[in-house]
């Protein structure tokens, strides 16, 4: 990232001298990270992010700390905050010598808080439509232990997760959207691989894991 000292002085601060502090760059850098989470929090986000570490420097990004965080289950990414005053990285947009930079994409800061919010609201999503299909299973007689139930992030994309469902040595691929499933809505999952509406869903499920081994 490049300065653009005519634009931070205007915000009132001697960027030039920050920067030449190292110490100076990391507590900028730590209290803007934590200027963000407190926006996530306030628009309800749910623990943003889990496991976020403390920032590291890195030659790649002079001026900045990149923070690595993991948003359960199985979710990594890593935030390139910058290391001068909140007033100076708000008022750079997305190509500004001070923008954020999250998993290699820039953003304005603006930009980036709706972004991590829509994710959060997402898995949120993701979570209870698991949360209900495990309910589902459990009223039909599949009795499923948290263990039972696990996400696979490698096998995730950007609007669903990949639960693997164990029941007596057999296990089951489900992939569930980031879109409302349930009684009566037309959203479908995939259940290895094939994509079935909620009932249809369920009973798939339910027959693949009841079904005794033949052969």
């Amino acid at each position: 990232m490049t300065t653009d000292s005519d634009g931070d002085r205007r915000e009132g601060y001697d960027v030039e001298a920050i920067l030449a502090d190292e110490d100076q760059v990391a507590a900028w850098a730590r209290a803007n990270m934590a200027a963000l989470m407190g926006e996530l929090v306030e628009r309800g986000c749910e623990e943003p992010w889990a496991g976020l570490e403390d920032g590291e420097a890195d030659d790649e990004w002079p001026g900045c700390l990149q923070f690595s965080f993991e948003c359960p289950p199985g979710y990594e990414g890593d935030v390139v905050m910058p290391g001068v005053p909140l007033e100076v990285v708000k008022a750079a947009g997305e190509v500004g010598s001070w923008a954020i930079v999250h998993n290699g994409v820039s953003y304005a800061w603006d930009e980036l808080v709706e972004e991590l919010s829509a994710f959060d609201a997402a898995r949120r999503t993701i979570w209870a439509n698991r949360d209900r299909l495990v309910a589902e299973l459990t009223r039909r007689g599949l009795a499923l232990r948290d263990e039972d139930v696990n996400s696979d992030p490698d096998a995730s994309g950007d609007s669903w997760v990949t639960h693997h469902i164990a029941r007596e040595g057999k296990t089951l691929r489900v992939s569930i959207p980031d879109v409302a499933v349930g009684p009566g809505l037309p959203q479908e999952m995939y259940v290895e691989g094939y994509p079935y509406a909620w009932e249809a869903a369920v009973e798939a499920v339910v027959e693949a894991l009841t079904t005794a081994h033949t052969g």
